[in-house]
């Protein structure tokens, strides 16, 4: 098969998802190239980008001069691994829409847009439990709801690895200065509060899936501050999932196959689900220095034969 990983970054740490990835799909019999989810254009009817074609091996990668052009819809796969610039998101969804309509595209741009969205989840009660939520781009209407008392998570919509992210209540002296500066100079920017919910000081599951099956599964704990983020340093250790962790994943599974997510991280405070990952999930270098072994493989196989 060949297959086509899109990413920001030509990222060849051993321990990013790119290097894993690439490194299991070639020893599984996969031809990998990579390509530049910021250069992606319209060339008539193709979509291209700049990219270098049949990486041999992620670990002794070395650029040889420029980079190539690659035609998007040559691949058999095309792994989206980053959605880049945030500016041009909707440019770069709607050209991943041509591809998708010719070719297989990994997540599909269905869940890119809805399932990535931390507004979608609200409407996902049938599935899940999820915290009380609002989002707006008007200060006001989210201050009267810290006013109203609680505590809550205050954060940017499209917002990852932890940054960005605030506790605070009605008691926090600087909540309002905290709120404007997520919400821009501009005051253009959507800002949302989650209810706060206690039990994650206990810490919170990252769960993977591929292809609706089970990879892994650690217990991400908070340190310094509320988030359980790996890079806000958290820490992370070895767990299980409970009989009914384990039969609401499975119904979050098989939603998540329906729309095309193919590979996702599942952050979980059961009942509680806190978000989907589906741009290039974190946690398969995790697994492996937990002694859960190598996991890419599975993803690989799991989702490139089906």
């Amino acid at each position: 098969m060949q297959l086509l990983f899109l990413s920001q970054l030509f990222d060849v740490k051993a321990e990013s998802n790119l290097a894993l990835l690439t490194e299991a799909a070639i020893s599984e019999g996969h031809r990998v190239s990579w390509g530049s989810i910021d250069h992606l254009r319209l060339n008539h009817q193709r979509v291209q980008t700049q990219g270098f074609y049949e990486v041999a091996s992620s670990q002794n990668f070395e650029r040889s001069g420029s980079a190539a052009t690659l035609d998007c819809l040559s691949f058999d796969c095309v792994w989206v691994l980053s959605l880049g610039e945030r500016a041009s998101f909707l440019d770069k969804l709607q050209l991943l829409r041509i591809v998708e309509g010719q070719t297989r595209v990994i997540n599909s741009t269905e869940a890119l847009l809805h399932l990535r969205s931390k507004y979608a989840l609200t409407q996902l009660s049938h599935l899940f439990q999820h915290p009380k939520t609002y989002g707006s781009r008007d200060p006001e209407t989210l201050f009267k709801v810290i006013e109203a008392g609680g505590d809550w998570i205050l954060k940017p919509p499209a917002g990852s690895l932890g940054q960005g992210v605030f506790l605070i209540n009605r008691e926090t002296s600087n909540y309002r200065d905290i709120l404007r500066h997520v919400n821009g100079i501009k005051r253009d920017q959507y800002v949302l509060l989650q209810a706060y919910i206690p039990e994650i000081k206990n810490g919170e599951k990252r769960v993977l899936l591929a292809n609706g099956k089970l990879i892994g599964t650690y217990l991400r704990t908070q340190t310094d501050d509320h988030r359980t983020n790996l890079m806000q340093g958290a820490t992370a250790q070895a767990t299980v999932l409970s009989e009914e962790e384990v039969a609401l994943i499975d119904r979050l599974g098989e939603h998540c196959k329906t729309l095309g997510a193919c590979f996702v991280g599942i952050d979980l405070v059961y009942p509680f689900v806190i978000e989907i990952n589906v741009v290039n999930p974190g946690g398969l270098n995790t697994l492996d220095q937990l002694g859960a072994g190598k996991k890419a493989h599975l993803v690989i196989r799991h989702i490139l034969s089906s």
